[in-house]
């Protein structure tokens, strides 16, 4: 009996340590496995997270290209009053002091003179230009040099485009009319219209005006008793109008002929004239704008 329990403990711990060997084995064995699984799966999402957030990133910023570099030659950039192209003549003209004067107004620091003469009217006037389009005027008109006209006023150009310029005037003078046995004199006011269409080198062109005078008559009678002198207050209206056509010659000269239609004292049969006129300016080109 003795012999028989040693040899069952005997097999019992042989059984034993084989399971323990297999035990042993597959620990050896599930181990390396797991720590590859483990690493792959920690690749996996790491390389998925990577992928994640390049996507709500969005797409890589490319670098915006340069812009392109703009050539002075191509002339100036696009506005609302810039109408000449550097190395175009005719857009050149289109800015010149010729067509300032007949269309009124002009860019600031450019100065305008006008000599006209003709029957029965002559005028010499003169405009210098500042900010916002506002321009002095200063300007001498007669009729056969009996009748004078000083006159100071204000314009502003209302509308500039390339081809066409609208410009309104307000001037104040003294009007009087010689000789002194027929003198009238008084204070005018006038509201005046300018509206040219340039194109090239020439600009039809197109003046309304209104005045109003406030005379003071004066009278003067030689009797064989003496001088006998009355005067008398009175309200005169005078409407004119003017079409002609100017012609720039260069960007500083110009020549325009018009024809006059004013209503002088009314309602006096008007009587219709013409003159030709010298315009002179001060352009000072494209490097200006």
């Amino acid at each position: 009996m003795p012999t028989l329990a040693a040899r069952s403990e005997t097999q019992h711990a042989a059984s034993l340590g084989g399971a323990r060997r297999r035990a042993g084995f597959h620990h050896g064995l599930l181990a390396p496995t797991t720590m590859l699984l483990a690493g792959a799966l920690t690749l996996g999402l790491g390389c998925l997270g990577s992928s994640l957030a390049h996507a709500s990133a969005g797409p890589d910023p490319s670098p915006a290209p340069d812009p392109a570099p703009v050539d002075d030659a191509e002339g100036p950039a696009a506005g609302p009053r810039n109408h000449v192209v550097a190395g175009d003549k005719h857009t050149r003209m289109l800015e010149s002091a010729p067509f300032d004067l007949v269309g009124g107004g002009g860019r600031p620091g450019d100065w305008g003179l006008e000599l006209s003469g003709g029957y029965p009217w002559q005028r010499l006037r003169a405009q210098m230009s500042f900010a916002h389009g506002l321009t002095p005027i200063v300007e001498l008109e007669s009729a056969l040099a009996r009748r004078w006209r000083p006159a100071v006023g204000l314009g502003l150009r209302w509308v500039d485009r390339p081809h066409v310029r609208l410009s309104g005037e307000v001037l104040f003078a003294w009007l009087f009319v010689l000789p002194e046995e027929i003198a009238k004199r008084g204070p005018q006011a006038e509201l005046r219209l300018r509206l040219a269409f340039p194109v090239r080198r020439v600009a039809p062109y197109l003046t309304l005006a209104s005045r109003s005078t406030a005379l003071v008559d004066r009278t003067r009678i030689e009797r064989a008793t003496g001088v006998e002198t009355t005067r008398s207050a009175r309200y005169n209206w005078t409407g004119w109008a003017t079409v002609g056509l100017a012609v720039a010659i260069t960007e500083q000269v110009g020549i325009e002929l018009g024809i006059d239609y004013p209503w002088v004292d009314y309602p006096t049969i008007p009587i219709p004239g013409f003159h030709l006129g010298l315009l002179l300016g001060d352009f000072r080109g494209s490097k200006a704008r």
